[in-house]
């Protein structure tokens, strides 16, 4: 099941940096950009804490990203990337519905209930929203993320053999959604379980 980067790895804590580096990998400042925003939004996080995060001094996030806002675009669009190197795993698995439809919300859950304070579900289901509605660009790369789910969803469940692979997606994706939200309002994991569970039950039956 595994291709590339999974989402939950992108997800994971990025080592703190001592000093100021002669150089750096654009992506491990990204993941540790985005695990700041994930935890505080895009609002209440500044440039200074965002040096702190990614341990680069902020003329180098500067010169490298562009300002605040340009910095969670990027965020968000790796995680768009990071998300279709998951899927592409899932679809390498070949699994039979009932269990493809649980790894879908496993891999969910595994991820979500990471966070650098806690449980902090997705950031674009968590964080994008509240910019979405006043800031196009946010909103175009919230709806993005949320179209690749969907279509990604469809094609595995349509290859798991599901007689509604379309329908039967926008209900995984949606449960998935609420359980990024109620991850973060701080429900258990085996909370988050039985609901996966029961969206199991339909999609796939008994």
């Amino acid at each position: 099941m595994r291709s590339g980067t999974k989402i939950s790895e992108a997800y994971a804590p990025v080592p703190r940096r001592r000093g100021r580096p002669r150089s750096f990998d654009r992506d491990t400042v990204l993941r540790a950009a985005l695990q700041r925003f994930r935890t505080h939004g895009f609002a209440a996080t500044s440039l200074d804490d965002l040096a702190g995060a990614t341990g680069i001094a902020r003329p180098s996030l500067y010169a490298a990203f562009g300002d605040k806002r340009a910095l969670y675009l990027e965020a968000l669009n790796r995680t768009h990337e990071w998300l279709r190197e998951t899927f592409a795993g899932l679809h390498a698995a070949n699994l039979p519905l009932r269990k493809m439809v649980r790894a879908v919300f496993r891999s969910a859950i595994d991820t979500f209930m990471t966070g650098e304070l806690g449980p902090s579900g997705c950031i674009a289901i968590n964080t994008a929203v509240a910019e979405a509605v006043t800031d196009p660009e946010i909103r175009a790369a919230l709806a993005r993320v949320i179209a690749l789910e969907d279509d990604e969803i469809e094609k595995a469940l349509a290859q798991a053999g599901s007689p509604n692979p379309r329908g039967h997606a926008l209900i995984v994706t949606s449960v998935m959604h609420s359980l990024s939200v109620r991850a973060r309002a701080g429900e258990s994991r085996e909370s988050l379980e039985r609901i996966a569970n029961d969206c199991v039950e339909l999609v796939a039956g008994p």
